[in-house]
């Protein structure tokens, strides 16, 4: 089982403002081509369309959506991980080079620490616990983050700074032409 994402969404203009044709194509869209799979699941659908057709604009609705993990991104994310951890001179732990692409990358927590300071902890990627969304937007933003000059150099502390983008060039070669 994996981890609904959520989904903030508000309208921008009064849905009871759109002219009356228009209202009755997405009508016709939402209720005689999408339905919900068992009864209790259209009344839902039907209910969740009512509240968004009185909704003001600017005004909230969270929704949240269950997708199953894909294994074949999983596998492709953790191909990368484990070629980077062959690649680097740094860590002796793979996890532990996960949890410093964690970091680098934003995919933390917050708690306090020691004298009430924040501390950030590196979030898990197991499928209970992140959702398929949250997994791909971790794996661009650690992607973003090796990028950086300041990631390369601390993983490639000995490799002459012209030669670090290859490095990680290498790393990510294949997965980048899968993707």
């Amino acid at each position: 089982m994996s981890k609904p994402a959520a989904i903030l969404i508000c309208p921008t203009v009064a849905l009871r403002m759109i002219p009356d044709t228009e209202r009755d194509v997405i009508r016709r869209f939402l209720f005689d081509h999408l339905r919900g799979m068992s009864t209790q699941d259209d009344k839902r659908w039907r209910r969740m369309w009512g509240g968004l057709w009185k909704a003001e604009p600017g005004e909230g609705l969270q929704l949240y959506v269950e997708e199953e993990r894909s294994g074949k991104f999983h596998r492709r994310h953790r191909v990368i991980l484990e070629k980077l951890f062959a690649s680097q001179e740094r860590f002796r732990h793979i996890d532990k080079l996960h949890d410093w692409v964690k970091l680098g990358a934003g995919f933390v927590t917050w708690e306090a620490g020691k004298d009430h300071k924040p501390v950030a902890i590196p979030r898990s990627t197991a499928f209970p616990e992140c959702s398929e969304d949250e997994i791909r937007e971790f794996h661009a933003a650690a992607v973003d983050y090796l990028h950086t000059e300041r990631a390369q150099r601390y993983l490639w502390k000995n490799v002459k700074a012209a030669n670090r983008p290859e490095m990680l060039a290498a790393v990510l070669e294949k997965q980048e032409q899968d993707h």
